[in-house]
């Protein structure tokens, strides 16, 4: 998913089958029911589910129980993820976490679309990006067809659309970069907002 530019006016609609609509079902049963136990040490059972239901999972990732995730076959999570509670992943475009990212309670990721043109407003697949050594901060939400750089913090009720920069201090809606995020990953920085 990651490399090439996104293309903002080209989305792929989003094709449902028997069997992705079987699947989903049974996801949805899944993840409301045995995902949800809330003891800590079944992390690697929800770890486990999601590779199961296809999604590609790093080494040490933790998912909170209360995490909601639609279509986790299009769902990639990279190394030492921590992904906190009542985040929502709808990964039907796509939803890709890098190396070391921190992923804060409440926040929202949506890798879908509706196709206004068209009157049967079609589900566009619009992935999103989130570079390595990211922090997706409390309650902010993650737009379709989303990239951010490395090394970057999506402060808290912020919005992300679009490419947005590494090495980046994004706030607002939508998010604008305000400063570098030198020293705020790290704990260095005074201002940090941790």
């Amino acid at each position: 998913m990651s490399g090439e530019p996104l293309d903002h006016l080209s989305r792929l609609p989003v094709r449902m089958t028997f069997w992705r609509s079987f699947l989903s079902g049974l996801w949805r049963v899944i993840n409301s029911t045995i995902f949800r136990l809330p003891l800590p040490f079944l992390n690697f059972m929800r770890v486990g589910l999601l590779r199961a239901f296809g999604a590609s999972i790093g080494k040490e990732v933790f998912v909170e129980s209360s995490v909601r995730v639609d279509s986790p076959w299009n769902l990639e999570i990279a190394d030492e993820v921590k992904i906190e509670k009542c985040v929502v992943l709808n990964a039907i475009g796509g939803v890709s976490l890098g190396r070391k990212c921190q992923v804060s309670p409440y926040a929202h990721f949506c890798s879908a679309n509706h196709d206004y043109t068209d009157r049967s407003m079609q589900v566009l697949a619009c992935p999103i990006i989130i570079g390595d050594n990211c922090w997706i901060a409390v309650d902010s939400f993650v737009g379709p067809n989303t990239r951010i750089g490395e090394r970057s913090l999506l402060a808290s009720r912020s919005t992300a659309f679009g490419d947005l920069p590494g090495g980046s201090l994004l706030i607002g809606e939508p998010a604008k970069r305000i400063r570098s995020s030198e020293g705020l990953l790290t704990g260095d920085d005074p201002d940090s907002v941790s």
